[in-house]
């Protein structure tokens, strides 16, 4: 009765559609193309056989195996990805997680194993009361639904009075990540005694890679960790 009165429209062409976006739109959404960095996911000039010969990963840690972007920046992925941090577009994280079930099963490096365990990365306590949600936790949701995994929220985000790293350089904003994301009190641990060993952290934009090295260099200290791989929506700057 709902959908008969209230009928569900595509966000970008506007046509009916079973959820939040057609099948058309969905397939249409432009991916990045290889070949591309073995290791952090960029898109690369030629075929590569070293990971380290991409810039983006020159010089920085290996905080995380792999980390792979399903989309990238362009008008329409960015307005999506606006509308599903900021205008409560919540209904979005079934489509948008669909995009990270098609790039997992073109991932071998994730494909290998059926263990791992989803891990979105944290908002702040003001943004999760602003916003309501974690759009990074909706993902993750989703996703677990597809893929049939566990999501475990171990990482919490303080504030450090910086409202969003876009406008900082890329030297502020490893700095700043460094200073924001931790691993949960030590009482949330106690009742998770068993830590799993393989780990994907799971959030919706990937631009110098700060977050998800800071994430993924916390999330490594805990026991038993061996792995932590990283999967996003959209890649800034490519």
């Amino acid at each position: 009765m709902l959908s008969w009165l209230f009928p569900a429209t595509c966000e970008l062409c506007g046509e009916s559609a079973e959820q939040a976006l057609c099948p058309g739109c969905l397939a249409g959404l432009p991916r990045i193309p290889a070949p591309i960095c073995l290791h952090c996911g960029a898109p690369t000039a030629g075929q590569q056989t070293d990971p380290d010969r991409c810039e983006n990963c020159a010089g920085h840690p290996r905080a995380f195996s792999i980390a792979r972007q399903a989309l990238r920046q362009t008008e329409q992925a960015m307005q999506l990805i606006y509308r599903f941090k900021y205008h409560r577009g919540i209904h979005l994280a079934r489509p948008l997680a669909q995009l990270l079930h098609e790039l997992w099963e073109q991932t071998p490096h994730l494909l290998a194993r059926q263990d791992w365990v989803l891990v979105p990365v944290p908002v702040t306590q003001g943004k999760l009361y602003s916003r309501g949600y974690n759009q990074a936790g909706e993902l993750a949701r989703q996703l677990a639904r597809l893929r049939r995994l566990r999501v475990m929220e171990l990482l919490e985000r303080r504030d450090t009075g910086v409202l969003s790293q876009t406008r900082l350089t890329a030297t502020a904003r490893r700095l700043n990540a460094m200073r924001a994301y931790h691993c949960r009190r030590p009482a949330f641990w106690e009742r998770h005694r068993r830590y799993p060993s393989h780990m994907v952290l799971v959030d919706d934009v990937f631009t110098t890679g700060s977050t998800a090295r800071a994430c993924a260099t916390q999330l490594r200290k805990l026991p038993g960790v061996k792995e932590v791989a990283v999967l996003c929506l959209v890649r800034i700057g490519t």
